[in-house]
């Protein structure tokens, strides 16, 4: 928007000529005393009327009419939000702006990133794992366990390894500018949950529930058993067994890669809390 503010003036100058003469005359008779015997009728001579000078011509008076007002421009808004189904590039750019980790930019590639985002924080929050939004996460090596008898199996720890990539990477994102971030494109946020069939829900709840159910992921720093009673593996104790999905997928990034991960969720959860109530 142009920076110049085109000023309107108006003026009416209203020109006024007033002209007056005034006219006086005095007359005065006076006897005078004869000086023949036969009386002679002296006309007396009336004065002369003084011719009265006009007033001089007023000059023309000019009235200034008051300037109006400047038309004052609404400022333009710091940032207007995209169509959510245009927000994918607003996102490549503000993620890659909250960490100096290269590693992010894999994770940028897909289309639909706040869908994506809004479907898997409403499957953890809700104890799942929706795997197709975040394939791109899944790690590249295979998971590995030392058998000890026919089912009987033991985690075999070199697999926690396979997420030090995607630990490392979300460790490095700054909380604080994250949440600032999010609570700037909030609106979008909610509408993708809206979508999802949440018309009476707000997204920020999803997010502490998910928040708070991956904090409650117990850290296990003691070998884990598995058994294989088909073709999965599952935990032989079924304490870890009956967790959620999401916890369960926690544990098995191993105990290092939880704990920095919780303390990371930690801290996100009280900038954004403080955000929203601040």
């Amino acid at each position: 928007m142009s920076e110049n503010k085109p000023i309107v003036i108006a003026l009416a100058i209203v020109g006024i000529l007033i002209l007056g003469y005034l006219l006086y005359f005095f007359t005065s008779k006076e006897p005078q005393e004869p000086t023949v015997t036969q009386p002679i009728e002296i006309p007396v001579q009336e004065p002369e009327p003084v011719a009265q000078e006009p007033e001089p011509e007023s000059e023309p008076q000019i009235i200034e009419e008051p300037e109006p007002a400047p038309v004052v421009e609404e400022p333009e808004p710091a940032f207007v939000l995209p169509r959510l189904d245009d927000s994918d590039q607003l996102i490549r750019d503000g993620a890659v702006s909250l960490t100096r980790h290269e590693g992010i930019n894999a994770w940028l590639g897909l289309d639909e990133l706040i869908r994506k985002i809004v479907v898997f924080v409403d499957n953890v929050a809700n104890g799942n794992i929706a795997r197709e939004p975040v394939a791109v996460l899944a790690p590249q090596t295979a998971f590995s366990a030392t058998p000890v008898s026919n089912k009987l199996f033991m985690l075999d720890e070199a697999s926690y390894d396979r997420y030090n990539q995607v630990t490392n990477i979300l460790v490095s994102i700054d909380a604080h500018r994250a949440v600032e971030f999010y609570v700037l494109l909030k609106p979008l946020f909610q509408e993708a949950y809206t979508e999802l069939g949440y018309p009476d829900a707000k997204f920020d709840d999803a997010i502490f529930k998910a928040i708070g159910r991956l904090l409650e992921t117990p850290v296990i720093t003691q070998p884990i058993r598995l058994v294989q009673p088909v073709v999965m593996f599952e935990f032989e104790d079924q304490r870890l067994e009956s967790l959620s999905a999401a916890q369960k997928q926690m544990i098995r990034m191993g105990p290092k890669n939880t704990g920095v991960i919780q303390a990371k969720l930690s801290e996100v959860a009280l900038e954004l809390r403080s955000v929203l109530e601040g």
